[in-house]
């Protein structure tokens, strides 16, 4: 059986891992079938008789980088990538009035993978308390874009309406 050694060599983040607890199940899993991989080996039994069953993160990132596990090079590389977006991928995090459908989350994953940056993770939150839009902070950045700060910014424009709505 003969397996390819060399990966890609910039590996991706498929649209399914979001959030940095997604990179770390992916480490996770990843670490596992790796052990487990190695005891086959120890034991002398064959990958294919037993191949571990992984999950969906981990098949999406392997599909989207046509990586062989079986290969240690590649696993390691898989690894060390994870490894490195843990460490240094930007993430941002926004707060919804609502949990956000997921469709939303993939369409707003692929803008900013795409205008910011390819490794870029979300972390989402809800505060109930904005009424509508969201808030979007990161490291050093805080943007209120709620429907609440529109009207704050805008409070004597709908005072002045609410007042000549009264007079007719």
């Amino acid at each position: 059986m003969a397996h390819e050694a060399d990966a890609p060599a910039q590996l991706q983040l498929p649209l399914l891992v979001v959030s940095p607890v997604d990179v770390g199940r992916l480490i996770r899993d990843v670490e596992a079938l790796d052990n487990q991989l190695m005891q086959f080996d120890l034991k002398g039994q064959t990958h294919e008789a037993k191949m571990p069953k992984t999950s969906l993160l981990l098949e999406a990132i392997i599909d989207s980088n046509k990586l062989d596990l079986l290969v240690p090079a590649q696993r390691k590389q898989l690894l060390d990538f994870l490894a490195q977006i843990r460490a240094h991928a930007p993430v941002l995090h926004i707060s919804f009035s609502a949990d956000p459908a997921a469709s939303f989350i993939e369409k707003l994953m692929t803008w900013l993978r795409q205008e910011i940056s390819p490794q870029v993770l979300l972390t989402v939150g809800l505060q109930p308390n904005i009424g509508a839009g969201c808030l979007v902070r990161s490291t050093n950045k805080f943007y209120d874009f709620s429907l609440r700060q529109n009207f704050t910014k805008n409070r004597e424009l709908l005072m002045a309406s609410f007042k000549e709505v009264v007079k007719t």
